[in-house]
């Protein structure tokens, strides 16, 4: 499983673009996982204000089944900040 970080998102993960989680098995795992890897100040940039979008093999993680949703270790998860135009 590959986990990439897009535009702003990498300030809060020292840089790095991608990492490879080791035991998630759901989203919730993944972003626990994240969490204790990046701290506070990268988990409070992705559940504050709906500033991210969480893809799994390119679908949105909503319709899907949410933090619930299982996790499979060939799976390619995006976290993308939102970016609104107007």
């Amino acid at each position: 499983m590959t986990v990439k970080f897009s535009g702003p998102i990498k300030k809060y993960t020292n840089g790095e673009t991608e990492f490879n989680p080791l035991n998630s098995t759901t989203l919730r795992e993944l972003t626990d996982e994240l969490y204790n890897r990046y701290g506070k100040v990268f988990k409070n940039y992705i559940t504050e204000n709906d500033s991210c979008l969480i893809l799994i093999n390119g679908k949105g993680t909503m319709m899907s089944g949410g933090l619930d949703t299982p996790l499979k270790p060939e799976d390619i998860i995006e976290i993308l900040p939102v970016v609104i135009a107007g």
